[in-house]
């Protein structure tokens, strides 16, 4: 991002409780630190809220950043926690696991990292920016990403790595893949489906053959994923992508990502 420099220390809230900051000698790697809240509960909200916020804003500003919400954990042995912490017992500190995501722990003493992962931004843009939405949308107080949205969020961040056109096509498709919601059908076609599935117990045919006719058979009482991500898209309102309707958009992209590679449409 532009207008970072090293050591930078940015106020996210009028308290200044949150900051964003960059992250040893390299302004490309930045973490979000709180501080002064009363207990860990506490301080474990406001991080997933600052996290959500980020992520959100991050995405409408076309962003790539790593959070790692799936990336892998690593631990210290004693023995290395030991070595790190010293013998000084006048200045006592805390070492603590590399963790690439939310970490709570006390304020003091102080504490010291020996690895650390934080979110990686891709694209350049202005750090104002990105704080003045991400403290916008923190301001909302029912703004929380569940599971499906943190991974939709990795596989948005992670199409800004790809070099393949298609790949990262495929990325962005996955995101929203993950986020739909696929609804019941009408009362009349989920009966329909039942009779089916009841004809279809009574044929003789292989067992592996038939439960799999069964499974099938039993996925159609849902929408398509093809039918569900054209009402998600609708959310968009009256907005136009490529002189189309967010449904109509989403109908052509749904169908170039079928030409790629299995799907139920």
């Amino acid at each position: 991002m532009t207008g970072v420099d090293v050591n930078s220390q940015i106020r996210m809230d009028p308290e200044g409780r949150v900051t964003l900051e960059t992250w040893g000698v390299d302004h490309r790697f930045m973490v979000v630190r709180g501080r002064n809240y009363a207990s860990a509960a506490a301080a474990e909200a406001s991080a997933e809220k600052w996290r959500a916020a980020l992520m959100v804003a991050f995405a409408q500003l076309n962003i790539g950043a790593d959070f790692g919400t799936r990336a892998p954990q690593s631990e210290l042995t004693d023995t290395g926690r030991r070595l790190l912490q010293g013998d000084d017992a006048d200045q006592p500190r805390q070492v603590l696991d590399d963790v690439h995501g939310i970490l709570v722990f006390p304020s003091e003493p102080a504490a010291a990292f020996a690895i650390a992962m934080p979110m990686t931004p891709v694209l350049s843009r202005p750090i104002e920016d990105v704080v003045s939405c991400a403290s916008a949308l923190a301001d909302q107080a029912n703004l929380l990403l569940d599971d499906a949205q943190l991974v939709a969020h990795s596989l948005f961040a992670s199409s800004f790595s790809e070099t393949s056109v298609d790949a990262r096509f495929l990325m962005l498709m996955m995101a929203i893949e993950t986020i739909i919601k696929r609804d019941d059908r009408s009362l009349a076609v989920v009966a329909h489906v039942n009779d089916l599935l009841e004809q279809t117990k009574q044929v003789d045919l292989p067992v592996r053959e038939r439960d799999a006719l069964l499974g099938a058979l039993r996925d159609l009482r849902k929408q398509s994923i093809g039918q569900a991500g054209q009402a998600l898209a609708s959310m968009l309102g009256d907005q136009r992508f490529a002189g189309e309707t967010p449904a109509d958009f989403f109908k052509k992209s749904y169908t170039l990502r079928s030409q790629l590679g299995p799907v139920r449409s």
